[in-house]
């Protein structure tokens, strides 16, 4: 059974500003390395290719020349392992948000010069102030449609005024993963896609297509209430919420290690949605697994969550 896995990390000085305390030294050391030893843990766990990305927040943690410096060093890095392990590892390209168009450029260079296999661009709301479906990111959007590849949209921390407001109060270390891998990032990015589809995002990109890692960020098992509440007459979209989500955007299963989400985001996106991911090294790679092998779907199902949906998505053929 084929394996691809989407949301898995590397990183670089510049843009790795953020590592977790509590994870240790050991997380620095896995994300710099791009060779023996990640490809030693894919073969231990059945892992065939994984696409990888700079760890978040990434580039969305920089601004101006810096951004865009940091995002070519990034790339080019990226693309150098890409290269050197062609058969096991893919690329999303980093992106300078904080100028759109050169983001936009940048993308057109990695997709067409390196060869990456996309875009995945960590939550812009804490750096850049604003979501995705403000109108300072068409330019990026347009340029993504026209490339025809996938948008990896990744969680990042929320801004210092939200922390303030919704995660104090705690100690540091639970208000850090309240705000992040404990609820923030997830109902943070469940609602930036949200937003994407209620802007007519998906009306004026019809080909754009969007990738959420999590199971989906908390939007399967909304989904149902969503739809009652915001209807056409409502929102003035043509369809209702889910039809966008269920036509330009797929879930990935990164860093769930019980069956429950996995199962409602099949439920709720359907099996030729839903793509298996780790979220490397921030989740090792044994629990994941043991996730997808235990899913109780026909064989030629468990194939296209294993591997056959990220195939079709990334146009690798069979």
């Amino acid at each position: 059974m084929k394996t691809i896995t989407l949301e898995e990390h590397f990183g670089v000085p510049a843009a790795s500003k953020w590592v977790p305390e509590m994870q240790g030294d050991w997380l620095a050391g896995q994300l710099d390395d791009l060779g023996e030893g990640r490809l030693q843990e894919m073969d231990a766990h059945g892992i065939d290719i994984q696409v990888l990305s700079l760890l978040s927040p990434g580039v969305q943690l920089l601004t101006g020349q810096e951004a865009v410096q940091t995002a070519r060093n990034s790339n080019d890095l990226l693309a150098k392992a890409v290269r050197e392990h062609p058969t096991r590892f893919m690329g999303w390209a980093a992106l300078p948000t904080d100028d759109p168009r050169a983001a936009a450029d940048e993308l057109d260079r990695a997709v067409s010069e390196l060869g990456l296999a996309g875009a995945l661009v960590n939550s812009t709301f804490g750096t850049n102030g604003a979501f995705l479906d403000d109108p300072r990111f068409e330019p990026l959007l347009a340029r993504i449609e026209q490339l025809g590849v996938p948008l990896y949209l990744h969680p990042a921390a929320p801004p210092q005024a939200l922390r303030n407001l919704l995660f104090d109060g705690f100690t540091p270390v639970v208000g850090h993963l309240l705000e992040t891998a404990a609820w923030g990032w997830h109902s943070e990015l469940g609602l930036h896609s949200l937003r994407m589809v209620l802007a007519g995002v998906f009306e004026r990109h019809p080909d754009l297509r969007v990738v959420l890692g999590h199971g989906g960020e908390m939007l399967p098992f909304m989904m149902a209430r969503i739809d009652e509440f915001l209807l056409p007459e409502r929102t003035g979209l043509a369809e209702l919420p889910s039809a966008y989500f269920l036509r330009n955007f797929w879930v990935t299963t990164s860093a769930l290690t019980a069956l429950p989400p996995v199962l409602c985001a099949l439920q709720v996106f359907g099996v030729d949605r839903v793509l298996f991911s780790v979220d490397y090294p921030l989740t090792q790679m044994g629990p994941v697994r043991a996730v997808l092998d235990a899913l109780p779907l026909a064989p030629a199902d468990k194939q296209k969550v294993a591997g056959g949906n990220a195939a079709a998505l990334l146009g690798l053929g069979s």
